[in-house]
């Protein structure tokens, strides 16, 4: 254990994010903005025993990563069921590692066999702090995750924020929406397996005196493509926090004996310089850090798909690949309906080969022709999905994401692979190869 209450503080060129355990042994956020100039002006972690009879100090408290059990009535970031049914988590220091930019805080249950290790990563070029979560079952029985949130954001205390936020659907897609934060919960979250249109995993507050060009603001994402979810809470002691992570809508984790479970990373900021160098910050750090071809410039790109829709074949797109080349585009990209008896959206999806009547030869002569042209070639395919109307699942209907008592989900003709099982992954992964080894794409 360790003896002595330490203090943690994690800067960038222009902000800081600090936290420490109080005497009570309760980790706290002390801060998040602006660089101070010494180590010393950084505020201390509050002491509290809570507020009246029926508040605790978790409720008071800017905790750093709350845990459900006990008096916590917020949000929690961890919420866990133990084999006995115990649905309440009590953890303690147990050790930390710091290096330059990066802090590792491990902690762990008082009595079950549950660790649990805050990451913190700085990235000083671009004003972030990546955070994540890793759990593990140090024990034989079979732990329930049902909640585990990358992390918790909490806000200087007393200030009236506002919440920015993308929303839309499909063809109405990025609408941004700025509201006020009152007392309670304001939820923003994906259940569609994805992150999807109508709400996207990213956040901006303000404290209101804020344009493009100047004021306070603090943002961030979570990276992740699946179902997520955020909490922006304003509790009755004006704090406000910011929680996400996976959703904990339909979600069931069983985390066996030895085994881990990570999270997500979630990447925020703050800058001085309003909305504007918020998303440069977040724009740069995504493109020279995020995005594996780092700072390529992107090919003039062609794709088919609103030229021909399904009525793809060797002869007209060969004709397109002319027309493209002269108007100087670098990368010529066969959209749906080269695939197997590919001729609408009620077939062939999983059936990843050239269709025969379409391309008689295969790809390889409308390949040779666009490179001719001087133009790359590129191929749609979309492998995550499968058409009742297919071989493949003709030949392995049990492959999809369904209860075996319930009828298959169908949306847009069409289901879900189910990307978890082996067999499932070495027959995406055989075609694909078998794609890219034969073709030049």
């Amino acid at each position: 254990m360790i003896e002595k209450p330490p203090y943690w503080i994690l800067e960038t060129q222009h902000c800081a994010y600090a936290f420490a355990m109080n005497a009570a042994g309760i980790l706290e956020n002390t801060y998040w903005g602006k660089r101070l100039e010494k180590r010393a002006d950084y505020p201390a972690p509050l002491e509290s025993e809570g507020w009246a009879s029926f508040n605790g100090p978790s409720q008071v408290l800017p905790e750093e990563y709350p845990a459900y059990g006990g008096m916590c009535y917020h949000e929690p970031c961890l919420k866990i069921t133990f084999e006995d049914g115990v649905r309440d988590l009590v953890l303690q220091l147990i050790s930390e590692k710091s290096t330059k930019n990066e802090v590792v805080i491990v902690l762990q249950d008082i009595h079950y066999p549950l660790k649990v290790e805050l990451h913190y990563r700085s990235h000083p070029q671009y004003d972030l702090i990546e955070r994540w979560v890793q759990l593990e079952n140090l024990g034989q029985e079979t732990m329930t995750l049902e909640r585990v949130f990358s992390a918790m954001w909490h806000l200087p205390v007393g200030g009236s924020y506002h919440l920015s936020h993308l929303t839309g659907r499909w063809n109405d897609e990025f609408n941004l929406v700025r509201e006020l934060l009152t007392p309670g919960v304001k939820v923003l979250e994906s259940r569609r397996i994805t992150t999807s249109h109508h709400h996207n995993p990213w956040f901006l507050v303000d404290d209101g005196h804020c344009t493009e060009e100047h004021g306070n603001v603090w943002f961030g994402a979570l990276a992740w493509s699946g179902n997520w979810k955020l909490t922006a809470e304003v509790s009755n002691f004006n704090a406000t926090r910011l929680g996400i992570g996976i959703n904990d809508w339909d979600f069931a984790w069983q985390l066996k004996g030895g085994e881990k479970f990570v999270s997500p990373s979630a990447y925020c900021g703050f800058s001085e310089k309003g909305y504007g160098e918020a998303s440069r910050l977040l724009h740069d750090f995504i493109r020279d850090e995020l995005v594996p071809h780092k700072k390529q410039i992107h090919k003039v790109l062609y794709n088919s798909w609103e030229a021909t829709f399904f009525d793809v074949n060797e002869p007209s797109q060969a004709q397109l690949a002319e027309i493209a080349a002269e108007m100087g585009v670098e990368l010529f990209v066969v959209d749906d309906g080269w695939f197997h008896r590919r001729n609408s959206d009620k077939a062939g999806l999983g059936d990843w080969w050239p269709d025969s009547e379409k391309f008689p030869g295969g790809l390889t002569p409308l390949i040779e022709k666009v490179n001719r042209l001087g133009m790359d070639f590129g191929l749609w395919i979309e492998p995550e999905m499968v058409n009742p109307d297919s071989e493949l699942y003709r030949a392995h209907p049990d492959w999809i994401l369904h209860f075996p008592t319930r009828q298959p989900t169908l949306a847009r003709n069409q289901m879900i692979l189910n990307m978890a099982r082996p067999d499932v992954q070495d027959y995406i992964f055989t075609k694909i190869d078998r794609l890219l080894s034969e073709n030049k794409i």
